[in-house]
């Protein structure tokens, strides 16, 4: 905090650091230089008529006369100096007093019609705007915060508005989500089952903010009233169309996906209005992106006639639809340049994640999207709605689990939050817990600190899978190589002046764990596998 200036005065020899001082000083300088030119000159012109007394006489009484002559000067000036720089001390203190915030603080009053007038003046003026720049500043945060508050209650409303119940059933694996960019967003996703029918849709509406979620609302609402009474995704599309393009003065439009999935047939018509393909995993493993028909957006032209397509969905087939939110998520170097998450990455991770159930498929798919985002600001809404049909993943114990750390130690306390959900789907008791975990948070930590160099971005890769009472830990980083297998085994019985500097991390990780297995894979990850028998389970 910046100290107040001290406007305490004190009239002893410091007095003579003030400004009045200072000024009669030098006039008693230019009064004494003065002085010592007119006695010179006088003596000058006076010398051949003076006598001796006579000068001892002048010189002896002049020089008391200059004496006294100075000192009352110096007591005028320095008073009348003091007098006029009163105002200036008084000012100075309304500043501090104004500074502090008070803002009625009074002004010295100025008879003279002069600068400290015009000081006075502008110190008067600087008030005046002061407390009418606070009153209009007081009423725009008011106003910032109703319109804040009115955010947050359109948030709620919103979010409720999205089916957050999913279907319990052996058949079908569903889940969704959506990260809106700003307080309300434009994206939607919603589902009906109605006689072993499935009624899906996602859906993009042009824009952000406020106009973007009240269309959002309204197709929403559409897509619910006409699901069931138009069996063909088609004639949803078109009616939605319909509706929206006769009363669209605004000119928004809704990029849209629907799909119809028979549950008994195991057969999916969709139709795709402009939206991105969705990404489909085939029964046999493939992931791909699905073939589409573009079609135009809905609201764009009225009684445009949608194209409709249709394929087989044996069980184990799954489909995820998704907003431009995941694929143009982006990361923004510290050089300004710019990458996309993009489709490719997207496969790769539906690849590693083919067997998961649906909450881990989008689980991951967000965590990977923050970690290579790595803070840019969210663009757009990301939304994501995943399906398999066919036997249930939702109790599939023996699907791996992952998890996406950024190399940062505070992902850390994440990763521990991860593998205890881990331990507890599988009954692992919680002394084994704190065992394994104490491995797991040595080398994660190790990773996170050593494999990239300082300053540079990157991330870790956790996937846990337990069968037949084994737990496999896989932990990837695309960091430096290192082999820990090849490193020397530490001697924890020699002296610690005897014992080479590293290691006991390594060593620590091998007491408790059975196996350790390491390979550089071909696209340039370090991956390190671990294994431990299960025996202490509850």
């Amino acid at each position: 905090m910046v100290e107040a200036p001290n406007f305490e005065y004190k009239y002893d020899l410091a007095y003579r650091k003030s400004f009045a001082a200072r000024l009669s000083f030098r006039i008693m300088g230019i009064a004494a230089a003065v002085f010592l030119v007119a006695v010179v000159l006088f003596f000058h012109f006076t010398g051949d008529s003076m006598t001796l007394p006579m000068t001892h006489q002048i010189v002896k009484y002049g020089t008391v006369v200059f004496i006294v002559g100075l000192t009352s000067l110096f007591v005028f000036c320095t008073w009348a100096i003091y007098q006029m720089a009163s105002p200036l001390r008084q000012f100075a203190e309304s500043a501090v007093s104004i500074a502090d915030g008070n803002l009625d603080t009074p002004l010295p009053k100025i008879q003279s019609e002069d600068e400290l007038l015009q000081l006075r003046n502008a110190f008067d003026y600087m008030q005046t705007s002061l407390k009418q720049h606070i009153s209009e500043l007081q009423t725009t945060t008011a106003s910032k915060e109703r319109l804040q508050s009115e955010l947050v209650i359109a948030h709620d409303i919103q979010m409720g508005m999205l089916t957050t119940v999913f279907p319990e059933r052996d058949d079908l694996d569903l889940f969704a989500s959506m990260t809106p960019a700003k307080e309300v967003g434009g994206d939607l996703y919603d589902f009906i089952i109605e006689d072993n029918e499935l009624f899906f849709i996602i859906g993009d509406v042009a824009g952000k903010g406020v106009p973007a979620s009240l269309y959002m609302a309204v197709t929403r609402t559409l897509f619910r009233n006409l699901a069931g009474n138009y069996q063909s995704a088609a004639n949803i599309m078109r009616q939605m169309n319909h509706a929206i393009a006769s009363a669209n003065d605004s000119m928004l439009f809704v990029t849209a996906f629907v799909g119809v999935l028979d549950l008994r047939t195991h057969h999916l018509t969709y139709c795709n209005a402009a939206h991105n393909a969705p990404a489909l995993i085939t029964a046999d493993g493939e992931c791909r992106l699905l073939e589409v028909e573009t079609n135009l957006p809905i609201g764009i032209q009225d009684h445009y006639r949608y194209e409709e397509q249709q394929m087989a969905f044996p069980e184990n087939t799954a489909l995820l639809l998704y907003t431009d939110g995941l694929t143009e998520a982006m990361y923004i170097s510290a050089d300004g340049g710019r990458k996309l998450f993009g489709e490719d990455r997207l496969l790769h991770d539906l690849e590693k994640n083919k067997q998961a159930s649906a909450i881990e498929v989008i689980d991951y798919l967000k965590q990977h999207v923050n970690v290579f985002a790595d803070g840019t600001v969210q663009g757009d809404d990301l939304t994501l709605l995943f399906l398999r049909h066919g036997a249930s993943q939702k109790n599939n114990s023996a699907a791996p689990r992952r998890i996406i750390m950024k190399n940062e130690m505070t992902e850390v306390s994440r990763m521990r939050g991860f593998f205890l959900s881990v331990c507890r789907e599988h009954d692992i008791d919680d002394d084994t817990f704190k065992t394994l975990n104490l491995a797991i948070e040595e080398w994660v930590a190790n990773v996170i600190g050593y494999a990239y160099p300082k300053g540079v971005r990157g991330h870790v890769e956790l996937t846990a899978k337990v069968a037949d009472d084994v737990l496999t830990l896989v932990i990837k980083d695309h960091g430096t190589p290192f082999d820990p297998t090849q490193h020397t085994d530490v001697d924890v019985d020699a002296k610690l002046n005897e014992r080479q500097i590293g290691g006991l991390g390594i060593h620590l990780v091998k007491a408790i764990m059975d196996t350790m297995h390491y390979e550089r894979s071909a696209d340039g990850y370090n991956v390190l596998t671990l294994t431990k028998k299960l025996s202490n389970s509850k």
